[in-house]
């Protein structure tokens, strides 16, 4: 996909931060310089002894890097393959993590602001106002929990900030009539108190074309909105982030390439089994009260992170959060024309996390000790329709007609009602 950025504005009073680190900067480390916290402390990336890839938001601006598959050509042995929303699948050095069972453990765990958000339905989430991404390839089940047996994405969002009042906006627009907006605010309100609110609409027509009239497939349809409360007092601060994020994408494109597009109605082949031509999907009458192909997804989550400094050694941390998801996906699943198989996903999820942290740091040795609680409910769907007289002439390969209609190919089914 191809951007033109049409407008960026950005205003700061008194000052616009543009270093990729921000409040969690050390006093002695330079302003442009990237801190990580993907061993839970505040670190150079250069101390850290694990394989890290990290980018910052100066650089995925740059370089248009506005979804998680876009910024994963950047880094090496990180791949993240985008079938829609509801079916990510995240590659580490080549293993993937794709399944969508409530009650699979994945492989690859991501993060944010160091809360889990693995469950496949709910971890492909939105890239913006962000202060930077971690990407830590190999076993970091120590760090990271047992789900991380292949590696870690860690998503680090930007926070509200105390003294600054910010403004930022982006227009862009693309091939398939593909388009984004966003826009972000902080301000301080009171002493020691700021808010930042962000937001992001992205679309983009089907790359697919709907041969059968209608929406093409495989498109984008996603808002997303995030607000976050910073507050500090004494040696006390506080974030508390909320997040929230819909999909309503059409039907993914699922093409055969044993049988050509044909009519449902008429018989008549409208397209080939290229990747190129389009293809002929319909859900069958009646599946699931009538819903259309496409997704349906919510995910929303609110986090709570407070820190208390109780002498230059140690450090308190707690991280209280809440997530769920939401997720119908209906898709057809043989690739024809004909209503032979249709099949749908409903996903959800509802997860709770508590984390304390007690964090020394002296001289040379640094050390931290923990407990954490996590509870989850995951449930899922797999609804399916099979139309009889279909399958049963795909079983006996006579989908054509069987000689009913002379001369006509293997490869084109015949009318639904012959």
């Amino acid at each position: 996909m191809h951007f033109r950025s049409l407008a960026l504005a950005a205003i700061s009073l008194p000052v616009f931060a543009t270093a990729t680190a921000h409040a969690e900067t050390p006093d002695a480390a330079p302003a442009d310089s990237i801190i990580v916290t993907a061993q839970l402390r505040e670190q150079d990336p250069i101390d850290v002894p694990m394989a890290l890839s990290v980018v910052g938001n100066e650089q995925m601006d740059r370089m248009g890097l506005y979804e998680f598959d876009a910024l994963s050509r950047f880094v090496p042995g990180f791949d993240v393959q985008n079938q829609s929303p509801n079916n990510p699948g995240f590659v580490m050095r080549g293993i993937a993590s794709d399944s969508g069972t409530a009650s699979n453990e994945p492989r690859v765990s991501v993060y944010q602001d160091g809360v889990s958000i693995s469950k496949s339905r709910g971890s492909y989430v939105e890239l913006f106002d962000i202060e930077r991404v971690e990407i830590a390839k190999g076993p970091q089940s120590t760090l990271y929990g047992r789900g991380a047996l292949i590696g870690a994405v860690n998503i680090i969002q930007n926070k509200a900030q105390l003294d600054n009042i910010e403004a930022a906006g982006r227009v862009s627009y693309g091939n398939y009539n593909s388009w984004l907006t966003e826009g972000m605010v902080n301000a301080p309100i009171g002493e020691g108190m700021a808010i930042r609110l962000a937001g992001r609409i992205r679309k983009r027509d089907g790359y697919t074309e709907n041969l059968l009239g209608g929406a093409d497939f495989n498109s984008a349809d996603t808002k997303a909105v995030r607000g976050s409360f910073h507050g500090e007092k004494g040696d006390l601060s506080f974030d508390l982030i909320g997040n929230y994020q819909k999909d309503t994408p059409n039907g993914t494109g699922f093409k055969s390439i044993a049988y050509n597009p044909t009519d449902p109605a008429t018989g008549a082949v409208i397209g080939d089994r290229s990747r190129n031509s389009g293809a002929a999907l319909a859900a069958a009458d009646g599946f699931e009260g009538g819903k259309g192909l496409g997704l349906d997804r919510q995910v929303w989550g609110v986090t709570g992170i407070a820190r208390l400094k109780l002498n230059d050694q140690f450090n308190l941390t707690s991280t209280t959060a809440f997530r769920r998801f939401d997720a119908l996906e209906i898709f057809d699943a043989d690739g024809i024309s004909l209503p032979m198989l249709t099949a749908a996903e409903d996903a959800r999820g509802r997860q709770f996390s508590q984390e304390f942290r007690l964090t020394y740091d002296r001289g040379p040795i640094t050390a931290f000790l923990g407990g954490s609680y996590f509870w989850e409910n995951g449930t899922q769907r797999v609804p399916t329709q099979f139309d009889e007289r279909a399958t049963l002439a795909r079983l006996a390969g006579a989908l054509n007609g069987g000689g009913a209609i002379p001369g006509r190919a293997a490869t084109d089914p015949v009318p639904a009602a012959l």
